[in-house]
């Protein structure tokens, strides 16, 4: 049974009913750790005659600590995954992976993340040598151009490994390649599914925004709960479940 974007988000909502107080505040701790270990990374690149070795500096610590974001953010995702199975998930399972090899997640992220980048490389490489006769706010509508250009492509050249992370917290047996390759297995045939998964998004983005942020306590929780739903529905295994909750009613009625 294939089941639409709009269930999932529908079953997402259920699981969440109640139980929001632990995937919340997973959330903002994924986001407020490596937001503090940044932030004295952040002046390095907050004057505009900065020298080479200051980006240089602050894209390496930007790097390093976007995998340990990566580690929290695989945190949250078992969260979500022992929410949709009924499990009692605790906040200590967000560090769950920093105790279960976290090599397997350290070089699927740097892998990960060193493929996310190549579509960046334009953009790092203005920061390093930024074009010469601009004023402030042409060069700052030229650097967001090329920004959000290298995300979008950024999000295209990734889609196929989207799941590598919910297959490291959901088997910790499995490898860093191999989960790379379970992933596109999982992705194959699923990828514009994906993608309308995350537009479907854009609108409670919009209002997560204009509440200052506070609506995104709620929003981002109930996003991570639909694709981990998607996740589970690309392995089958809510088509497992269901059909071993009917054979344990036709069990129990005879």
């Amino acid at each position: 049974m294939k089941r639409s974007n709009g269930t999932l988000k529908g079953m997402a909502r259920q699981m969440l009913l109640g139980r929001y107080q632990v995937p919340m505040l997973a959330m903002i701790l994924s986001t407020l750790i490596p937001s503090l270990l940044l932030l004295p990374f952040n002046y390095l690149c907050s004057d505009r005659d900065r020298f080479a070795i200051q980006a240089v500096l602050y894209y390496l610590a930007y790097f390093i600590i976007s995998l340990i974001g990566l580690l929290l953010g695989s945190g949250v995702k078992r969260i979500h995954l022992m929410l949709a199975r009924g499990q009692s998930a605790k906040i200590s399972d967000l560090f769950w992976v920093f105790k279960n090899r976290p090599d397997r997640l350290l070089i699927g992220g740097c892998i990960f993340t060193l493929i996310s980048w190549i579509p960046r490389i334009p953009e790092f490489a203005l920061s390093l040598a930024p074009p010469q006769g601009l004023s402030d706010v042409q060069m700052l509508a030229v650097a967001q151009l090329v920004s959000n250009v290298g995300l979008v492509l950024s999000f295209l050249l990734t889609l196929p490994f989207y799941f590598i992370f919910w297959l490291y917290v959901d088997d910790p047996e499995i490898e860093a390649v191999e989960a790379f390759r379970a992933s596109m297995s999982l992705t194959r045939g699923a990828k514009w599914r994906l993608c309308m998964m995350e537009l479907s998004f854009f609108g409670w983005m919009l209002l997560g925004a204009f509440s200052l942020g506070i609506g995104f306590l709620w929003i981002m929780p109930y996003m991570d709960q639909s694709l981990t739903n998607l996740y589970l529905e690309q392995r089958h295994e809510f088509d497992v479940t269901v059909e071993l909750s009917e054979n344990a009613r036709s069990y129990t009625a005879s």
